[in-house]
């Protein structure tokens, strides 16, 4: 998939120079520090990577003329490339989250201005972005796809073997190296001690005894459990050979401790919004359902913040996406900060968050609500040399769960808190509207 993407890249590089009779294209992934690879050259020329950083690039406010080359500080990498100096230079931003200033270069070398086609080449920035995207995840893709093959060819499987007449055994060296013995032909005495004291030093050791315990009885029982030594975690099987008891009885180890941490990992890329890191609506909603089964959770109250920032739209038309997904990250570390320990905090969805705060009383609530407004009003969301006045609106509704099922109540209480919110928007923005206070002035 990569190679396609790639080839895709290279016959949009390709359309764009030959159409504006350019002498070279580059498209360019360009990250934060301004270090730029050139992922698709046309014609195909081997460039490095280079920095852009005093380009002077990026202090130019691109439309669609070129400009002469005597502008920019271009690299020698790039220079190095053409069959002469250039003269006229095109840059096409297509900025990405993970590379900001990435975009497609054209540059010209004839004394003559680009044909009047130029004009057009700004209109490929989304096609330039999103291959540049695809590709992006592509690789990312192949790496993770690399690095979980890697993991399985190197997970350590330690066998040992007890003959079915009990007195002899086999143990292969990975087993030798977690039991702290040889590998090779043992009495069968002479590997289940070792065995035995392994499991003595496993956290789980009582458990671990009483599951075993339970199926001695059974010479043809088998069982997968795991073994917890400290940082490490491993896979147990035990069965008989052949299903065989009298057969004899294979003991397989296997270290899972980075398949159970990459489990871990998933599991949390999946109830976490990638962009700010909040928790996401799911897992809101999960989190919410399990502590509604605690004990007398259903006579406590539970309020809902409905957080929503303020004139987003014309943030992400004035300034782009990218500083809209940078002002929606730091909406949501200021609105942390300003919650309780304890409280739920989430993403959910566009430019809206949502809290859930158990038991507040209404003096409490109402003066979290206006700490977490003032945290996003107190100081504006500042970028290079951008500062960018942020307020959000509020929206609040209570009540308990005694007679509803968590799902419902929850729904019923963002409803509610969305309705507040809708009445803090009418009514000016940068406040906080209570539901009960907003229907009763309603």
């Amino acid at each position: 998939m990569t190679a396609s993407i790639s080839e895709a890249l290279y016959e949009l590089c390709g359309f764009a120079r030959v159409s504006c009779e350019a002498e070279l294209v580059v498209a360019l992934e360009v990250d934060a520090g301004y270090r730029a690879t050139a992922v698709a050259v046309s014609p195909t020329l081997p460039l490095s990577s280079f920095n852009l950083r005093n380009s002077r690039i990026f202090e130019h406010a691109w439309a669609s003329s070129p400009v002469s080359a005597s502008e920019l500080r271009l690299p020698s990498a790039v220079i190095n490339a053409l069959p002469a100096l250039p003269t006229f230079v095109l840059f096409v931003p297509a900025g990405l989250d993970h590379a900001p200033y990435s975009g497609l270069l054209l540059l010209w070398t004839a004394p003559d201005a680009p044909p009047p086609l130029v004009r057009h080449v700004p209109l490929l920035a989304g096609s330039v972005a999103s291959a540049l995207g695809r590709r992006r995840e592509a690789v990312r893709q192949a790496a993770i796809r690399d690095q979980f093959n890697d993991l399985l060819e190197s997970v350590p499987a330690g066998i040992v073997v007890f003959d079915g007449d009990g007195h002899g055994a086999m143990v292969n060296e990975r087993a030798a190296q977690l039991l702290g013995t040889e590998p090779g032909r043992h009495e069968a005495s002479d590997v289940a001690e070792p065995m035995r004291m392994l499991r003595e030093r496993c956290d789980n050791r009582k458990e671990l005894d009483a599951l075993y315990e339970g199926h001695m009885a059974n010479a043809h029982y088998s069982v997968t459990t795991h073994w917890m030594l400290g940082e490490r975690t491993y896979e147990v099987d035990t069965h008989p050979v052949h299903g065989d008891g009298e057969r004899g009885r294979i003991w397989l180890f296997s270290d899972v401790t980075a398949e159970l941490r990459m489990a871990a990992n998933l599991r949390k890329m999946a109830e976490t919004d990638p962009l700010t890191g909040a928790a996401n609506r799911r897992s809101l909603e999960s989190e919410f359902a399990r502590i509604m089964k605690t004990p007398g959770a259903r006579d406590r109250a539970f309020s809902v913040l409905m957080v929503d920032v303020d004139h987003f739209k014309q943030i992400n038309d004035t300034h782009g996406h990218s500083v809209g997904d940078e002002v929606l990250r730091e909406v949501a570390a200021r609105c942390r900060t300003a919650l309780r320990e304890g409280d739920l905090f989430a993403r959910f969805g566009g430019e809206e968050f949502v809290a859930v705060l158990a038991a507040p009383q209404e003096a409490e609530l109402t003066a979290i609500a206006e700490r977490l407004r003032r945290s996003i009003a107190g100081s504006a969301f500042r970028s290079g040399t951008l500062s960018i006045p942020l307020t959000v609106s509020v929206g609040i509704a209570s009540g308990t769960g005694r007679d509803a099922p968590p799902a419902s109540f929850l729904a019923t209480l963002i409803e509610q808190a969305d309705d507040a919110l809708y009445a803090a928007k009418q009514s000016g923005r940068n406040r906080v509207v209570s539901y009960t206070r907003q229907r009763l002035a309603g």
